[in-house]
């Protein structure tokens, strides 16, 4: 972690006192994140001088020989990628839009924030701006030295981050628009992409392609968004031989099967922004607070719905070009800027090298640490409203997919008809019904299961599967049997009518509970309510598209029974037995935690019997269940 001391000592020469903070008071952040944490910084590989020659033939201090730096730029040129962008991601300022570009890193890393916080008491102490551009080589060198030392001070510890104005996407949007019409909007309005290639442990060439965006406004909003893409270079550096996408934590390696990178002008990839995610807060997050919801910024290789593929396993909608041909950010237009490995930075014997290169060093926050948003309620992870570190302190830097936080995501498309029905058995997502093409992420892949679940992309099996279900979303019959059937009919209830019913699982257990109105045929009419609360053990398939389970079990059976002696007039009766149940079913895994479940149970119980009319005291009912069940 960076040294405090020697950061407060350089604050003494060269340093500004903290300007008024434009997102409320600086250290809020502190019950979301611990400032003496960050990730390293990802060193070069054993064959790095084979790629970049000698460090020391650099002239610059950047760690590229210059006999290599001409070719290495025109081999970046030569693979850098054409990018989609959303349609939504963008702002207006009177007549004029202004889409949200990959922009200059430099120009969103012109101020460095330095917030102390004491260690005992645990808590926000002091701040200081560090604005890079007005220290001279030495101070830089100083400020990196203190950056990058691993030891800390025993009372106090630094958080370090650049920062955007505003403190919200309205706000950032904003200040965008000023930024895109100002003085400087030439700079702002080059789009700009970082490559940086490495060789990878067979000794083939990647480039990674680095995109930053100022502001990330998508459900878990944060301030600063670094995202890439790696393109696999052939032996003879003409041709693409694969690329990975990364995305939330995901990555998709192609080819995949039919599945092929989609390039344009021989060595071109093709590359579709993140978009929207659906799930049930989107609209009230678009109304209510007035983010867009349709800036997620990570990388897909084609158009189309993909499920699974956003935060919290929402679906993600990546729009293609359409008629739309100004949201196409064609190879030619971006500033490709060649990138280096920050490990070979010598800026101890060339100091002004930091003047270009230091944002890549520095173990900052590339934004306000953590950004109000629908995730910044949930303390213990990162659900996305927290500013993320550079590209080199990411951990797929370096390093071809899948990597240990970006695990592989299988294509599957969905044909369309599969798609529409499965859109028609989840009500929550009627106001994004039959969109496509549809993308699933195919678990049957090359993992095993317990290495998806370990993972995340699948959900838990076994003894530690957990679950819940309802027919809340759907339907719940039941039939009356033998003489039950004589005095009382059928009974559908649809959501919460004239019924309520959930199960809890915990691997092999089942906790089931609800109700059942059954209304009387017979007499002057009336009702009969069960309400059964059982605990039952399931035996289940294997994780697959379908599932079939089965189970038996028991519990207390409550009753109350309700007849009319006249029309004005009418008997309670209510009290209690022990029961038993037996049902099976199956689960079709509309999602990889989301089911549509189908079951059939047979229900027996005491009952009022004579005191209504039943010819014996047995309650015997069919329940059909037409509902969800949700795996955690």
């Amino acid at each position: 972690m960076p040294g405090v001391r020697t950061v407060l000592a350089l604050g003494a020469t060269t340093l500004v006192a903290a300007c008024a903070p434009v997102h409320g008071p600086r250290g809020s952040y502190l019950d979301i994140i611990r400032p003496d944490q960050h990730p390293p910084l990802i060193g070069a590989s054993a064959a790095a001088d084979s790629l970049w020659g000698p460090a020391q033939l650099s002239e610059r201090g950047d760690g590229i020989a210059e006999f290599r730096r001409a070719e290495l730029e025109q081999l970046v040129r030569r693979f850098s990628p054409t990018v989609v962008l959303q349609p939504g991601d963008a702002v207006r300022k009177g007549d004029r839009k202004y889409r949200l570009l990959p922009t200059n890193a430099a120009l969103f890393a012109d101020t460095l924030r330095i917030d102390f916080v004491r260690t005992a008491p645990y808590q926000f102490q002091d701040s200081l701006d560090v604005p890079l551009g007005s220290l001279d080589a030495d101070s830089l060198r100083a400020l990196m030295d203190a950056a990058t030392r691993y030891q800390v001070d025993p009372d106090m510890l630094a958080a370090w981050y650049f920062d955007f104005p505003g403190g919200n996407p309205r706000e950032w949007w904003q200040a965008y628009a000023r930024f895109r019409s100002g003085p400087d909007s030439v700079r702002w309005s080059q789009p700009t992409v970082y490559a940086h290639p490495f060789l990878d442990p067979s000794g083939r060439l990647v480039i990674q392609y680095w995109f930053f965006y100022p502001m990330n406004d998508y459900v878990g909003n944060h301030e600063g968004d670094w995202e890439h893409v790696d393109v696999i270079v052939s032996a003879d550096r003409s041709s693409v031989e694969g690329v990975n996408y990364f995305f939330h934590a995901r990555s998709i390696n192609l080819p995949q099967g039919k599945y092929r990178p989609e390039i344009v002008d021989s060595t071109h990839l093709v590359v579709y922004v993140g978009g929207r995610m659906y799930h049930v807060l989107d609209y009230p997050i678009r109304l209510v607070a007035g983010d867009r919801n349709e800036g997620s910024h990570g990388n897909f290789p084609y158009a189309g719905e993909w499920e699974a593929a956003a935060g919290m396993g929402a679906p993600e909608s990546v729009k293609g070009v359409g008629g739309d041909s100004s949201r196409v950010v064609h190879h030619r237009q971006f500033q490709v800027i060649l990138t280096p490995e920050p490990s070979r930075i010598d800026y101890r014997r060339r100091p002004e090298v930091l003047k270009d290169w230091g944002w890549l060093i520095l173990p900052a926050r590339w934004g306000f640490p953590a950004a109000p948003s629908l995730g910044s309620e949930i303390k213990v992870i990162d659900l996305g409203n927290r500013s993320p570190y550079g590209p080199a302190y990411n951990t797929s830097w370096n390093r071809l997919a899948p990597t240990m936080l970006y695990p592989a995501y299988r294509v599957k498309k969905l044909p369309f008809a599969r798609s529409a029905f499965e859109d028609l058995l989840q009500p929550w997502y009627y106001l994004y019904i039959f969109r496509s093409p549809r993308y699933v992420h195919d678990v049957r892949g090359t993992l095993n299961r317990r290495e998806l679940e370990r993972l995340g992309l699948a959900p838990r099996g076994g003894w530690s599967e957990r679950g819940m279900g309802s027919p809340i979303l759907g339907v719940h019959a039941g039939f009356p049997r033998e003489g039950f059937s004589d005095l009382y009919g059928t009974s559908t209830g649809i959501s919460l009518w004239r019924n309520f019913w959930g199960k809890l699982r915990f691997g092999a257990v089942e906790l089931m509970g609800g109700y059942q109105k059954f209304s009387r045929t017979e007499g002057q009419g009336g009702a009969l309510f069960v309400y059964p609360i059982t605990a039952n053990l399931v035996v289940r398939a294997p994780d697959a598209l379908f599932r079939p389970y089965a189970s038996l079990g028991g519990g207390a059976y409550g009753w109350d029974a309700r007849t009319y002696i006249d029309p004005t007039a009418r008997v309670l009766r209510v009290g209690w037995d022990l029961g038993w149940t037996a049902g099976a079913g199956i689960e079709y895994y509309l999602r990889p935690r989301v089911a549509l479940d189908v079951g059939l149970r047979y229900h027996s119980t005491g009952g009022p019997g004579q005191d209504v009319g039943i010819a014996d005291d047995r309650l015997r009912f069919l329940a059909l269940w037409v509902g969800h069940y949700v795996r955690f």
